[in-house]
């Protein structure tokens, strides 16, 4: 069997050595790659099992689109193409995506950042390429004949190419092919060769939920599968997110990333239970209940704001309760790491639980708070402190926000869990809480017995 290899293409001493540094642990082979013509590239890819590409795009911006287009297509397998890129040609971003690149980074690489995000791609890769081959094992395929046919296309004219490109797909058995309109109904053709789909959970903006089954195991999953494989990215960096928060029990776990029809799609634990929204709407929640809730909320932000995380979309729709009372945190796909740089300004989020400064495209560990003291806010009163008509959103939206006191409406609620709750939502960076931590260090200082129910008022 052939060493898997990761191709390094055209990058610098300094981002190799790194490369190498993070996977000296694994068997796998690294490759240098510069200044080859495009002539040259076919035999790149012979013999070789690629598992992940790596491609510094600092130099003239059409030939790295050609580039990145050429190597998509002598792929013998769809693993990822990583392209790092300079803050100074952070522009072209969207061109290197549309090329072929499935996720990027801008430079110059944060070591620790890069390295959770670079062992998703790797992991995700390898697992594509393991697929690929048990599927050859199975149909005998001569893998000689598709690499011929992979450079010949690479000869021919660029309509032909790509015509000749889905027919190698047929011809070649790969289950990640499929028409968009039977992708749409998704009806019984498994997911990587290796999910099932069971039903449709939900339709999101970002993608469709289905719940799927392992084949040959009788374990039940949650698909999260991107609209579009433009899409990936979300996808890629949730994956980086969830890898570093594995640790906590109120977190989602990510079973696995793979790829199927060229998008990447997360396959994430199956949490049985109802959501928070639907627990508050139902009334059937006491003030104990309330308080637990939030404190084991507060633990998994805590946590993740420890690991320079944002959640960036905290709200009752993303909390599930299971039936034994444990919470579980979901929907990782707006959450990033502090130290990540984003070429994306547009907001993301849900409005009413949205501070200001994230309605303008900038967030911190405090944006987090702010949706914690939404969440507490309604746990005290029944309601929302703030709410915005979604149809106007992002335009002619309310910037300035201040938020009634929660004992004008509802009585019963203390000084003290009021100026929690008011701090929480102070609009003023540096008047709020820096993060989760310190809400529950003061919380915790103010009422060392939160969590029995005396603090949130009653129901009724």
């Amino acid at each position: 069997m052939k060493n898997e290899t990761l191709l390094m293409v055209d990058l610098t001493e300094a981002e190799e050595k790194l490369i190498r540094r993070l996977t000296r642990s694994f068997d796998i082979k690294t490759e240098s790659v510069k200044k080859n013509t495009p002539a040259n590239y076919p035999e790149l890819f012979y013999e070789k099992d690629i598992c992940l590409v790596i491609i510094n795009t600092d130099q003239d911006r059409i030939k790295k689109v050609q580039q990145i287009r050429r190597i998509k297509k002598l792929l013998l397998v769809p693993v990822p193409i990583l392209v790092l890129v300079s803050a100074e040609r952070s522009s072209n971003i969207y061109r290197y995506i549309k090329a072929g690149a499935d996720d990027y980074i801008i430079m110059p690489l944060n070591e620790e950042s890069f390295a959770m995000r670079f062992y998703v791609l790797l992991e995700c890769g390898q697992a594509i390429l393991q697929t690929e081959q048990s599927l050859d094992k199975e149909q005998n395929i001569d893998k000689e004949q598709n690499i011929d046919k992979r450079i010949k296309i690479n000869q021919s004219d660029e309509k032909k190419a790509a015509w000749n490109l889905v027919i190698g797909y047929l011809q070649e058995g790969l289950s990640f092919f499929a028409p968009r309109s039977q992708f749409a109904r998704r009806g019984g053709r498994p997911i990587f060769n290796k999910w099932q789909p069971v039903r449709k959970i939900a339709t999101g903006g970002d993608g469709v939920i289905w719940l799927v089954k392992e084949i040959g195991r009788n374990r039940e999953a949650v698909a999260k599968i991107p609209h579009s494989s433009l899409l990936n990215i979300n996808c890629l960096r949730a994956a980086a997110v969830l890898k570093r928060l594995v640790y906590h029990p109120g977190i989602v776990h990510l079973i696995e990333v793979v790829k199927d029809n060229e998008k990447f799609i997360l396959i994430q634990e199956y949490v049985q239970g109802c959501t928070l929204s639907e627990l508050v709407e139902s009334e059937n929640i006491s003030s104990r209940q309330k308080e637990s809730l939030f404190l084991q909320l507060l633990s998994v932000i805590a946590y993740s704001h420890e690991h320079k995380i944002m959640h960036r979309d905290i709200k009752p729709d993303n909390i599930m309760i299971k039936s034994d009372g444990k919470l579980k945190l979901l929907d990782f796909g707006s959450a990033k790491e502090i130290a990540w740089v984003d070429c994306n300004r547009s907001p993301e989020g849900t409005l009413n639980f949205m501070p200001p400064e994230q309605l303008e495209g900038k967030t911190c560990l405090a944006s987090d708070v702010w949706a914690l003291g939404i969440i507490l806010y309604l746990f005290c009163t029944s309601r929302l402190p703030f709410y915005q008509d979604n149809s106007y959103y992002p335009m002619d939206i309310e910037t300035r926000m201040v938020a009634v006191p929660p004992s004008d409406i509802k009585s019963g609620i203390s000084i003290q869990l009021e100026q929690v709750i008011m701090r929480c939502l102070e609009e003023d960076l540096e008047k709020r809480y820096k993060n989760a931590s310190d809400l529950r260090d003061d919380l915790l200082k103010v009422f060392p017995d939160f969590g029995n129910g005396m603090q949130i008022p009653q129901p009724g």
